[in-house]
C-alpha cells in the first residue's frame, strides 16, 4: 500500500510541527528556569532586577558557549554518521519538559528527527539572552 503525496506532506508537516513545540517547549522551560534564577539572585545580592538582567545575559552567554561545545563534532566521521546521536538519550529535566502542556497533549515526534538536547540547549539560550534583551528594551531595566 502506497502513500498518496497529501499523506506524504501531511505526515512531514506534521512532523515538523512536533519537533518545533518539542523544541520551542525545552527552550521555553530553559528560560523560565533561567529568569527565575536570575532573579532571585539579582533580588537576595541587593542589586534588584539590573543585576538580573546581568546575570540573565551572562547566565546565556555561558549556556550558549555550553551548548555550542556539545554540538560540536569530536571528529569528521561524526558529520558522515547516519546513526542517532547519543544526544537523544532521556534525561529527568527532558522528562520533566515532557510532562508540562502542550508537549505532554502531544506524541513526541520520532527520535530521528528530534532535535538534540545540546540544540534545544542552543535554542534556549537564545531565549535567555532575548529575556534579558527584553528585561531592558522593554521593561525598562536599565
Amino acid at each position: 500500500m502506497t502513500m498518496s503525496v497529501n499523506e506524504s506532506v501531511t505526515n512531514r508537516l506534521r512532523t515538523a510541527a512536533l519537533v518545533c513545540v518539542d523544541a520551542i517547549t525545552y527552550a521555553l522551560v530553559v528560560t523560565a528556569g533561567a529568569t527565575i534564577v536570575a532573579l532571585v539572585l539579582g533580588i537576595a545580592t541587593g542589586g534588584g532586577f539590573v543585576r538580573a538582567k546581568v546575570i540573565l545575559f551572562l547566565g546565556g552567554g555561558l549556556l550558549m558557549a555550553y551548548a555550542t561545545i556539545r554540538l560540536w563534532p569530536s571528529s569528521p566521521s561524526d558529520l558522515e554518521s547516519d546513526s542517532i546521536p547519543a544526544a537523544h538519550d532521556e534525561t529527568r529535566f527532558q522528562s520533566f519538559v515532557q510532562s508540562i502542556p502542550p508537549v505532554r497533549w502531544l506524541q513526541p515526534p520520532p527520535p530521528e528527527h528530534r532535535l538534540t538536547v545540546p540544540g534545544k540547549l542552543f535554542l534556549g539560550s537564545i531565549f535567555v539572552l532575548l529575556a534579558s534583551y527584553l528585561m531592558e528594551a522593554v521593561f525598562g531595566v536599565t
